[in-house]
């Protein structure tokens, strides 16, 4: 879960995934390709990328002892679902975090599973490069709606592949405060997104539940 840093309130990650799901079910216009693996797969993927938590975790992030952490991603890195390729798609995201400390506990388990997808993506005639070009796509989405869980201004960007046939990389940047996030250059294919969270007080969360909805738009940054 997160913990908002502006109130005493806290947001599952399953609603976090929920808004990185709603902007990849988007993804896609005249300047940026939809990513060279099947498109249901990709949003499903994308959609459940932390899906070891479960729908009302009581798991604060970054506040996990390390070997906790790694056994839980761990735990979402072996899940299986129908779809094989929903299933590399959260498998490429979850190595990707775990690649990201030095740790030799942190980069023996990233170079297991970085095997494991190699295995997987061969049996499912994927192309490493393929896998890559989507993982942009991914963590992009993911970086996005990671940050909006805080509550606090926040901005970033992630290089993009518009059309993954080629080799031209492209900065998608964004920026969040309160409700708002503008993206730029723009990849999706709506005009806006507006939607919302559900997030609990923290005081009883998860035994007592009261609903409060944090309402956001997606807009084109202004030039």
């Amino acid at each position: 879960m997160f913990k908002s840093k502006r109130r005493p309130i806290v947001i599952p990650q399953s609603e976090h995934q929920r808004l990185a799901g709603a902007l990849a079910l988007l993804w896609s216009n005249a300047g940026f390709a939809r990513p060279p693996v099947p498109f249901a797969s990709f949003v499903a993927g994308v959609a459940l990328h932390d899906r070891a938590y479960g729908p009302l975790d009581n798991l604060p992030i970054g506040e996990l002892p390390e070997q906790e952490w790694l056994a839980l991603t761990q735990r979402g890195f072996d899940m299986t679902s129908a779809d094989p390729i929903a299933d590399l798609i959260v498998k490429m995201h979850l190595q990707r975090l775990t690649g990201y400390g030095r740790a030799p506990a942190r980069q023996t388990q990233a170079a297991a599973m970085a095997l494991a997808i190699d295995a997987q993506a061969a049996q499912s005639g994927l192309a490493s490069a393929a896998l890559a070009c989507t993982d942009r796509i991914t963590r992009l989405c993911d970086d996005i709606a990671f940050a909006f869980c805080f509550e606090l201004p926040a901005d970033g960007a992630v290089q993009i592949f518009p059309h993954c046939a080629e080799t031209e990389e492209v900065a998608v940047r964004y920026q969040i405060d309160g409700g708002t996030i503008q993206v730029d250059p723009w990849p999706f294919s709506a005009s806006s997104c507006t939607g919302y969270l559900v997030g609990y007080p923290l005081a009883g969360y998860p035994d007592v539940l009261e609903p409060l909805l944090l309402p956001y738009i997606v807009l084109p940054a202004p030039r």
